[in-house]
Parts: structure tokens; C-alpha cells; sequence
């Protein structure tokens, strides 16, 4: 509550990334965001076009969170298929860790599909079918974690996934590979 006053208090001096970061936020942390700062993200939008790559993706997933919770989509149709746009934009990078988790699941004569893009734009590191389920297992190497904690955006992530495309997630974290 105090992060939300604090932010409602100062919301004028909000840079678009700043404002993006904080959308973000509190996205990740599952808290609604003050009226003021998603009427000032929604009037940024309309009349400028500073948004950086990062901060678009941001509120792609900010966006998602409000379909999360029933909302409806705050921000222009044109300026959302940007904010996607810009979350799919970036390649995924396969890990050592990945690949050799990929040869083993193969050596274990399981069909798999690997780097899945989803309908919301996230990649699955891994998809296998179990017993007709599609399973996805997301490799997580030590900069998913902050000590052995998921960090903020592979919580986002896995709650996203799991939430509004009903996906089984299995993580593989580094220290049990």
C-alpha cells in the first residue's frame, strides 16, 4: 500500500520507462496498480512514442496480468500488439544446461519440442507429452533465482503460462541438474 501511494503521489514525474517498471512490478508482485498511474500509462500511449523495446515488453505483461485477473485491457489495441511485439521480439538463447537436458530427455525416447512459443508470447524452454498432457519444463540456471527463490519475472512467467493458457510446468532448477 505504501508503494502504491507513493507511486500515486508522484506519477506526473514518471518517465515512460519508469512508469513501465512500475506497471511491471506490481504485475509481478499481483498487486493492482494505482487508477493514476494506469490513466497516465494509458495517455503516455496515446501521445508519445518513447516506449523502449524493454519497457513495451514490460507492459506486455502487465497487459496479461489484467487478463489474469478479468480486466479489461487498458491500453490502445495498436499500442498493445506493439508491447507484444517487442516481448517475442528476442531470440531465445539455449543454455549448456538446456541442451544437455534436451539430449537426455531424447535419449529417454521421449519426443520433445523445444523453444515452444506460446499464444502469449512466452518461449517453453522444453515441451514433452506425458500420458496426453502437454508438459513444458523450463531449465532454470542461477539467474531464474535470487538464493534458491524464483526471481520476480520466472514467477511472472510460470504464473502467466499456467494461468491464462492452462500449462503443466515442470522446473528443472541448476542445483538439481
Amino acid at each position: 500500500e505504501a508503494l502504491s501511494r507513493a507511486s500515486a503521489a508522484s506519477i506526473d514525474q514518471f518517465s515512460p520507462q519508469n512508469l513501465a517498471n512500475t506497471a511491471w512490478a506490481f504485475a509481478v508482485a499481483d498487486h493492482t496498480l494505482p487508477v493514476s498511474c494506469s490513466k497516465h500509462l494509458k495517455q503516455l500511449t496515446e501521445t508519445t512514442d518513447l516506449f523502449s523495446p524493454e519497457s513495451l515488453s514490460q507492459l506486455h505483461q502487465w497487459q496479461l496480468w489484467n487478463r489474469e485477473r478479468g480486466a479489461v485491457l487498458p491500453l490502445p489495441p495498436d499500442f498493445s500488439e506493439r508491447c507484444k511485439a517487442a516481448f517475442m521480439a528476442s531470440q531465445p538463447r539455449p543454455s549448456r544446461m538446456q541442451r544437455q537436458v534436451e539430449a537426455t530427455v531424447s535419449a529417454l525416447g521421449l519426443p520433445f519440442r523445444a523453444e515452444v512459443i506460446t499464444e502469449i508470447g512466452y518461449s517453453i524452454d522444453i515441451v514433452v507429452e506425458w500420458q496426453g498432457v502437454q508438459i513444458g519444463i523450463e531449465v532454470d540456471g542461477p539467474s531464474h533465482f535470487l538464493g534458491r527463490d524464483p526471481d520476480g519475472p520466472t514467477l511472472l512467467k510460470r504464473r502467466q503460462l499456467r494461468r491464462l493458457e492452462g500449462w503443466t510446468l515442470c522446473s528443472l532448477p541448476f542445483w538439481e541438474w
